[in-house]
């Protein structure tokens, strides 16, 4: 059976696989949540992830209830962790020329970025990116900003990803994750996406690979 690792980042796209019953088809999947996500779910993921310290701090209680849950946090090092055992660390680089030593988070320090790295060194058979627009999609930078009231810099702020019209540059980063040396194949389920180094399919065309297991 092959493995799929579903990344459940924040943008805006996501709204439309909820209206398909997206939450309920992934129930049952290994999904990781980035960030604020898990606060919208109906159901435990299998892993929580962040890079900002800031996240952390605001998020303590939920954080440590996710793990009481059997949940395992993935975070970047810092020593603000220090006596944490239980969250599991990382070396990250924003140099593509460390990708081999280090978890790649890009020029912008991205949790995304950290994510997605992190999946890659697993070698999966498949990595679908959920909500990841590095945009804003029908005026929202992320599905839940109508719904949850989180403290986020860049959650109802398009201009962080956007330069004007147009991505920022640094959304060329991703294709350091484009090297032949990647074993997995990785889905961006975002037509709509300004990130276009992954192949992008949409929902329905989702839910149907994660049958074909």
């Amino acid at each position: 059976m092959s493995r799929n690792i579903i990344l459940c980042g924040g943008g805006n796209s996501i709204s439309s696989g909820i209206e398909l019953g997206l939450f309920d088809r992934i129930k049952n999947e290994e999904v990781w949540s980035i960030n604020f996500a898990f606060l919208t779910f109906d159901f435990k993921p299998s892993r929580q992830i962040w890079v900002d310290i800031s996240f952390f701090k605001n998020n303590i209680e939920a954080i440590q209830k996710l793990y009481s849950q059997g949940v395992s946090c993935h975070a970047k090092k810092h020593q603000v962790y220090r006596n944490i055992p239980e969250i599991n660390l990382y070396e990250t680089t924003r140099n593509p020329q460390e990708m081999d030593k280090k978890l790649y988070i890009g020029r912008m320090g991205l949790s995304g970025f950290f994510a997605l790295h992190l999946a890659v060194k697993e070698e999966p058979d498949n990595i679908f990116l959920l909500g990841y627009d590095f945009s804003a999609i029908n005026g929202k930078t992320h599905y839940y900003q109508d719904t949850h009231k989180v403290q986020s810099t860049g959650v109802g702020h398009p201009e962080l990803y956007m330069k004007g019209d147009k991505p920022k540059d640094e959304v060329e980063d991703w294709k350091n994750f484009t090297s032949p040396n990647i074993k997995s194949k990785i889905y961006n389920v975002s037509p709509q996406s300004a990130i276009n180094a992954f192949t992008k399919i949409d929902y329905l065309t989702f839910f149907n690979k994660l049958e074909e297991k």
